[in-house]
């Protein structure tokens, strides 16, 4: 009898998820991100901008905390969400036509503009970037 037990267990384990059993992305996952990505490349490309991995830190916890309250499994999200790179992609493309960005932007005085464009209207990318210039600043783009 135990046997047949941990035979279905395995079974069980061993049958891939059908795509059917896959819950659809919540918006706040796709929105977190996209924003903590997009923030974190402006940051990479801007050199009057950083990143503020701190506060990306504590919106992916919470995202992860409700994910798990919404019956997600967190450390399995494969698992037990449908691929949400459809939803990513558009907002992405939403992003760079908003701001009238390519897709392999080179310009970075372009990629700051619309990192500060976002600060000031305070979107959710811009709750991650955070201005570093200012008295005392280093300008990458010049020589010291």
């Amino acid at each position: 009898m135990m046997k047949k037990s941990l035979l279905a267990a395995a079974f069980v384990m061993a049958t891939p998820v059908l795509a059917d059993d896959l819950r659809p992305a919540p918006d706040y996952f796709v929105d977190a991100m996209v924003s903590i990505t997009t923030a974190e490349n402006i940051a990479t490309t801007c050199p009057n901008l950083t990143f503020d991995a701190v506060k990306a830190s504590d919106v992916t916890t919470e995202v992860m905390e409700a994910l798990t309250a919404d019956g997600f499994d967190s450390k399995n999200l494969e698992g037990s969400m449908a691929d949400p790179g459809d939803a990513v992609r558009a907002a992405q493309a939403a992003f760079l036509d908003k701001h009238k960005l390519s897709k392999d932007e080179t310009d970075f005085i372009r990629v700051c503009m619309a990192g500060f464009a976002e600060i000031q209207e305070g979107t959710q990318v811009g709750a991650f970037l955070v201005e570093i210039t200012g008295d005392g600043a280093v300008d990458p783009t010049t020589s010291q």
